[in-house]
């Protein structure tokens, strides 16, 4: 039997031939998932703390088995319990006895590291400037364990009161705790939850304690690439008093770090400043820990697929001014104060060309910024499945391009900027706003039901 018909269009005949079967059910294929994706009304808050906790037993277990698999406090790969902290430690032993500038030299902080651990696998080189051993200097005096534990608490902790004031509900917290970003941070020893506390709180405390958020983004300085946004969001917003006070609180840790340390070790620091960019940045550490495909940035990215360091630049700078152009729009505009500080948190990410998989843990400021404006105005289309993608991508981000040469985390940071913008430009219709979720519903969520099981919404 012919399917063909036959349509006369101005005289003329034509003949169509209807889609099968198989390329219908591939359409309805796509339009089911499409759906899904616009408005996943799956994700449920019982299903949201049932999966985020099943995550969460996974990691512990996994670094437990790690834990008692481990020989001498060293994993079975060679790498130390504590990961990176052993360079922030066996930095601050060398600073401790007068030799900060040593820290700088490669070589020597290697036999100070191979001192420390006892071992021939080294944590890498110290590459932030002298205001970081500022920071670290007294946990010199724990031993190595007890230091790692106490550095990666004491932040964690932070961490934590900063989200707990940006999503004030019990699932936030939660979903703050099992964020898989905390758990490589840890295990990794480094220091993403100190920068997530100093940006986070600054921004938190800008309208009413001005000065002590410029205190905090002054701080930022341990980190400067990290920093290059919070001035321009200031100048952009107006923010003249926390300005100063960023400027202010700057020097003075700076003088600090110099009056302690003297200038030997700034100027080390300065010096090694070009192995940074040509071997860890440019060649990717070459026999070390890292690697091209190891940068969560579109630098990383274009030197993972072969790019040349020139291109890779380039494409790394049209990013980057993209977050810039998108900071400024937004900061001087007079939208909420969650898009505003969700959007340079995020394009905190995709301004420097160097960003590891723990620095990720910055993730979670405009993850939760984004989330509670949704929760009180209503999601847009997509905006949840965005931020689902966005809480996980630590997790599979770097086993990904590390197997198949996929650059998640700059893609999905990308699109998780992209979500923020298409918010701060939106106009609620009232319609629209009868879609808004009480937050009371969430100040007690229900008995947790697992998906498949009981009623289902």
């Amino acid at each position: 039997m012919d399917n063909r018909a036959k349509i006369d269009i101005a005289g003329e005949s034509a003949t169509v031939t209807p889609p099968t079967l198989a390329a219908d059910g591939r359409l309805g294929s796509a339009h089911r998932f499409t759906n899904w994706l616009r408005d996943p009304s799956w994700l449920t808050v019982q299903r949201v703390t049932f999966y985020s906790g099943v995550l969460l037993l996974a990691y512990l277990a996994a670094a437990i088995a790690q834990l008692f698999h481990s020989h001498h406090l060293i994993f079975a790969s060679g790498k130390f319990v504590g990961g990176d902290f052993v360079v922030p430690y066996a930095a601050s032993i060398a600073a401790l006895k007068g030799d900060a500038a040593s820290v700088y030299d490669i070589h020597r902080l290697y036999l100070q590291e191979a001192a420390v651990m006892g071992a021939k696998d080294f944590g890498g080189p110290f590459m932030e400037p002298p205001m970081y051993l500022l920071i670290v200097l007294p946990l010199s005096m724990l031993p190595f364990i007890a230091s790692w534990v106490v550095f990666e608490t004491v932040t964690l902790a932070g961490y934590l009161v900063v989200l707990r004031r940006i999503a004030p509900i019990p699932v936030g917290l939660w979903l703050a705790i099992t964020f898989p970003a905390v758990i490589i941070n840890f295990m990794c020893g480094q220091n993403g939850f100190l920068t997530t506390a100093l940006i986070g709180g600054g921004l938190l405390l800008l309208d009413r304690r001005p000065l002590l958020a410029g205190l905090l983004f002054g701080l930022m300085a341990y980190k400067p690439h990290l920093a290059i946004l919070i001035p321009l969001a200031l100048i952009a917003g107006r923010r003249w008093r926390a300005l100063m006070a960023t400027a202010v609180s700057t020097i003075l840790f700076a003088a600090a770090s110099l009056a302690v340390f003297g200038i030997p070790a700034w100027r080390a620091f300065i010096g090694s400043m070009a192995f940074t960019q040509k071997t860890v940045l440019e060649r990717g550490l070459e026999g070390g820990g890292t690697s091209f495909a190891t940068m969560q940035t579109i630098f990383g990215a274009i030197r993972m697929w072969g790019g040349s360091v020139e291109v890779a630049y380039v494409f790394q700078a049209l990013v980057a001014i993209c977050a810039a152009c998108a900071v400024v729009w937004v900061w001087q505009s007079s939208r909420p104060f969650a898009l505003k500080a969700a959007t340079m948190a995020v394009g905190t990410l995709m301004v420097s060309p160097y960003l590891l998989q723990y620095e990720l843990v910055l993730l979670a400021l405009p993850i939760a910024w984004l989330a509670m404006e949704g929760l009180e105005k209503g999601f847009l289309p997509y905006e949840k499945a965005v931020l689902a993608v966005a809480w996980i991508v630590p997790r599979v981000s770097l086993p990904v391009s590390q197997s198949a040469k996929i650059p998640i985390a700059p893609i999905v940071i990308i699109v998780l900027l992209t979500a923020i913008l298409r918010r701060a430009s939106y106009r609620e219709p009232s319609a629209h706003q009868d879609q808004a979720l009480d937050l009371a519903d969430f100040e007690t969520p229900g008995p947790l039901v697992l998906p498949g099981l009981g009623q289902s919404s």
